[in-house]
């Protein structure tokens, strides 16, 4: 089984969802990249508190486990979106079985999708599960995280212990950034998780030819 560890740091943001509902932006990858400064700009002047948002403790837990990794993961991709990870999905062939764990603030098993938006920051999950059906899958959520799609609960595992990641082993680490969901004072806190996950040894990241 190939495993991918996915971290979404939108889930370490210490905020509540009725937080992120009223301080964040409105609004998703549909927002112009060269937009989102001055958008978030807008933000940090209605709301000054904002800027004393931080980071949950799970946050330093994951650091430290990343900085541990043994060196057997073939690769480690970061992107600022989550869709980023179905390419690299794409990649590793369907006869390979697959588990999932992602730790992320959403669920990633929407339905929406817009024109020709065939897989997005929100559904790509669901899309993966659609073109995969065996695939094995554990949400590492928030405690008020939501978590029902239109059918109702996501079919999938998930819980709010993040430590239970500790215990797996992992072929792919991927961490995305999500601008649109992380307010930008915090992005060097990100920056320090992918600096922890590029400490871990590498002797055998991208051997095999699977990322080439």
């Amino acid at each position: 089984m190939f495993a991918i560890l996915s971290v979404d740091f939108d889930y370490f943001i210490h905020a509540s969802a009725e937080e992120r509902a009223r301080f964040f932006l409105k609004g998703g990858e549909e927002i112009p990249r060269d937009q989102l400064s001055a958008l978030w700009a807008e933000q940090y002047a209605r709301y000054p508190e904002l800027r004393g948002i931080g980071v949950v403790d799970e946050y330093y837990y994951l650091k430290a486990f990343l900085e541990g990794l043994a060196g057997d993961l073939w690769a480690f991709r970061q992107s600022d979106t989550h869709r980023a990870i179905k390419d690299l999905i794409d990649r590793i062939p369907r006869e390979l079985p697959l588990r999932i764990v992602n730790i992320d603030f959403h669920h990633d098993y929407y339905h929406y999708f817009s024109g020709s938006d065939y897989c997005n920051c929100g559904n790509w999950l669901r899309r993966v599960m659609e073109e995969r059906p065996h695939t094995a899958v554990k949400w590492i959520r928030r405690a008020d995280s939501q978590i029902c799609s239109l059918e109702g609960e996501v079919p999938f595992e998930h819980t709010t212990d993040l430590r239970c990641v500790f215990t797996e082993r992992f072929d792919c680490l991927f961490m995305c950034r999500s601008p649109e969901w992380s307010p930008p004072h915090l992005s060097c806190m990100y920056e320090e998780l992918v600096q922890a996950a590029l400490k871990a040894p590498q002797d055998s990241w991208n051997q095999g030819g699977l990322w080439a």
